[in-house]
């Protein structure tokens, strides 16, 4: 069912991206089919349901794997909604649905994204800041829940025939960007301190470093509540900033 209406999807030219920790960044999720299914790409981090604009429940409610051909733009991305009445909306039209879950994207992600990166495909080609007024005077592009920003629309197809290449690009500065202002002094898994040597990396759009590899893969298996204790220790300018 849902590659057929992948097949619609097909029509409206969006573009989503598998990352470069896709191997680790992976996991499985019910669909709505009931099967199996791996999530490629970045999780589902938004707190709204897009149906009904409910806030998401502490569970993540329901979760989607959309399905379809092994190179499909849309296959593998995640979506999340509210509860089992909004999956059957979104099912029965996801073409109506995923440019308003693209659009709560850019505007969620353009804060943090890393503001001295110039286009990731043309690296010569700088980009508007995308904490200022001109922000979206570029190509935006949502690929499986990651915005990237290009310098032209021409860059779209380059970025598609090598999206790990790209999104490796813009991870480095994303977390080379987000370290200074790492908000916890402790793992976000186990609680325990952080240490020098432990791995950097990327949730969705978001740095995290924990104590331990090991503890990198349980953040990696439950990434909405690594993300969350994030949130909750921002700094108190940082959270002035965002108000």
């Amino acid at each position: 069912m849902i590659s057929r209406l992948l097949q619609r999807l097909a029509g409206l030219g969006l573009l989503l991206t598998l990352a470069s920790t896709a191997t680790a960044n992976t996991s499985t999720s019910e669909t709505a089919a009931g099967a199996s299914a791996v999530r490629q790409g970045a999780p589902y981090l938004l707190n709204v349901c897009v149906i009904s604009g409910r806030r998401l429940p502490a569970d993540g409610g329901v979760a989607m794997i959309l399905e379809g051909p092994a190179d499909g733009m849309q296959t593998g991305r995640e979506i999340r909604v509210c509860c089992k009445t909004c999956e059957g909306r979104f099912l029965k039209d996801p073409a109506k649905y995923i440019p308003k879950i693209d659009e709560l994207i850019i505007a969620d992600q353009m804060p943090r994204y890393p503001t001295d990166l110039n286009c990731v495909v043309m690296e010569a080609k700088s980009l508007p800041n995308p904490t200022g007024p001109e922000a979206r005077e570029c190509t935006l592009v949502v690929y499986k829940n990651r915005l990237v920003r290009l310098c032209c629309t021409r860059c779209n197809r380059r970025f598609e025939s090598d999206p790990a290449k790209y999104i490796a690009k813009l991870d480095a500065a994303a977390i080379e960007a987000q370290k200074a202002r790492y908000p916890l002094t402790t793992c976000v898994v186990s609680g325990g301190n952080l240490r020098s040597s432990g791995p950097w990396f990327m949730i969705g759009d978001r740095a995290v470093t924990t104590c331990c590899g090991g503890c990198k893969g349980r953040a990696m298996k439950n990434p909405r509540a690594a993300v969350a204790k994030l949130d909750a220790a921002k700094k108190p300018e940082a959270k002035k900033t965002d108000t």
